[in-house]
C-alpha cells in the first residue's frame, strides 16, 4: 500500500529537499539559521505529514532510529515553517484522547521533578509510579489501533521505529519501579532524569508528526 494516495499535495522533489536540509542540520553541516533559510527559500510551508512521508519514502530505516532522532532540533529547525499547534477537535475524538493522556503523563513527570528534591518516601514514589504505569495502556492502544491502521495505508514507519521507543520507555518505567520496590533508592533516583527526558521526547514525537499525519491519512469515519 502506498501512503501517498492517502495524502494531499504530494511533491517528492519537495520531500527530498526537506529531508536533505534536515539531515544536514542534524549532522552539524549547516547552522540553524542556514537550515531555516534553505527551508524558507527552497521549500516554504511544511505540513507534518510531509516529514512523515519524506522519512517513509526517501530514507533507509536504521536500527533504533526513532530513539536517536532529536525531536527538539527538528522543531527548532521547522519553527515558523511547520504548524505544530494542537488540532481543534471534539473532546471525544480518539486523537484528543491521546493528547489528554499525554497531558496527564506530563503532570506525572512534573511530579517526579518535584519529588526528587526531597528525602525518599517509598510509598509516595510507588503511588506515583502506579499512576505512571497506566501509560502502558496508551502505548498499547497506539500500537495496536493507530499504528495498525496507518500500516494498512502504507505508513509503516511508526510500527518499525516508534514501536521500539514505546517499548523502551515502558520497560524503563517498569525497571524504575522495581528499583524503588527493592529499596535501591540511589539507583532509582539516578534514573529519574533519564525517564523524564525519554517520556517527554516520546510525547513530543507523537504530537509533532504522528498525530497530525494520522489526522491527514485516516478518515473521520475510521
Amino acid at each position: 500500500m502506498d501512503m501517498k494516495k492517502y495524502l494531499p499535495n504530494v511533491d517528492l522533489e519537495k520531500l527530498g529537499k526537506i529531508l536533505a536540509i534536515k539531515e544536514a542540520y542534524q549532522r552539524g553541516d549547516i547552522s540553524l539559521d542556514e537550515g531555516r533559510k534553505r527551508l524558507k527559500d527552497q521549500v516554504g510551508k511544511i505540513f507534518p505529514y510531509e516529514i512523515a512521508l519524506a522519512e517513509q519514502e526517501l530514507k533507509t530505516i536504521e536500527e533504533d532510529e526513532c530513539h536517536k532522532e532529536d525531536i527538539q532540533k527538528m522543531i527548532e529547525l521547522f519553527e515558523g515553517i511547520m504548524d505544530t499547534t494542537r488540532p481543534s477537535l471534539p473532546l471525544n475524538h480518539p486523537i484528543m484522547c491521546y493528547y489528554r493522556e499525554n497531558d496527564e503523563m506530563r503532570k506525572h513527570m512534573h511530579a517526579i521533578e518535584d519529588l526528587v528534591q526531597y528525602p525518599v518516601i517509598k510509598n509516595q514514589w510507588i503511588d506515583l509510579y502506579d499512576q505512571i504505569a497506566d501509560f502502558r495502556i496508551h502505548l498499547s492502544r497506539k500500537q495496536n489501533q493507530l499504528y495498525s491502521i496507518l500500516e494498512k495505508k502504507g505508513f509503516d514507519r511508526p510500527t518499525t521505529t516508534m514501536w521500539l521507543l514505546d517499548d523502551f520507555v515502558r520497560n524503563e518505567i517498569r525497571d524504575a519501579r522495581k528499583l524503588i520496590e527493592a529499596g535501591k533508592e540511589e539507583e532509582f533516583l539516578a534514573l529519574q532524569p533519564t525517564i523524564i527526558a525519554d517520556v517527554l521526547d516520546l510525547l513530543q514525537k507523537e504530537e509533532t508528526v504522528l498525530y497530525p499525519t494520522a489526522l491527514a491519512m485516516i478518515t473521520p469515519e475510521e
